[in-house]
C-alpha cells in the first residue's frame, strides 16, 4: 500500500483547478481500453498528484465539463473514477465525480445497468457510490 504525500502547492491549486477535456478523454480511453487494473502505471506521478484535485470539484463543474459527452463516455468516466479513487490522494467519499456522472446519466433518462453496479461495488470501498448519500 502506498501513502500519498501532502503538497501545500497542490492543495492550494485545488481551489483554482478546472476540468481539462483532453485529460478527460485520456481517462475515457483508459477505461474503454480496459487499462484500469494498473492505473498507477498508466498515469505518471505528476498526473496522479496534479489530477487528484478533480476528485474534490463540485457537481456544477462536472455538469458543465461533461455535458457534451455521450452516455458511453460518461460510463467510461464512471469506471475510471471508481478505480482512480484507490490512487493516493484521490479518495473523496460523498464528493466523488462518480456520483455527479451517475446523476447526469439519470437526467438523460437512462440508468446504470446491473452489471456496472456490481462492477462498481467490487472495485470500490466508497459506500457512497454510485448514487451519493441517502
Amino acid at each position: 500500500m502506498t501513502l500519498g504525500s501532502w503538497d501545500p502547492e497542490t492543495a492550494e491549486a485545488t481551489t483554482s483547478f478546472s476540468i481539462d477535456s483532453q485529460q478527460l478523454h485520456q481517462f475515457i480511453e483508459l477505461a474503454q481500453n480496459d487499462q484500469l487494473d494498473n492505473l498507477s502505471e498508466q498515469l505518471n506521478e505528476t498526473q496522479i498528484q496534479q489530477q487528484a484535485a478533480l476528485m474534490q470539484l463540485p457537481e456544477p463543474d462536472w455538469l458543465t465539463a461533461c455535458d457534451p459527452l455521450t452516455s458511453n463516455e460518461l460510463i467510461a468516466l464512471i469506471r475510471f473514477f471508481t478505480v482512480a479513487e484507490n490512487l493516493p490522494g484521490w479518495q473523496c467519499g460523498e464528493k466523488s465525480p462518480v456520483i455527479w456522472l451517475t446523476r447526469m446519466i439519470k437526467k438523460r433518462g437512462e440508468k446504470l445497468d446491473k452489471e456496472l453496479l456490481l462492477w462498481i461495488r467490487t472495485h470500490s470501498n466508497n459506500r457512497f457510490l454510485p448514487y451519493g448519500s441517502l
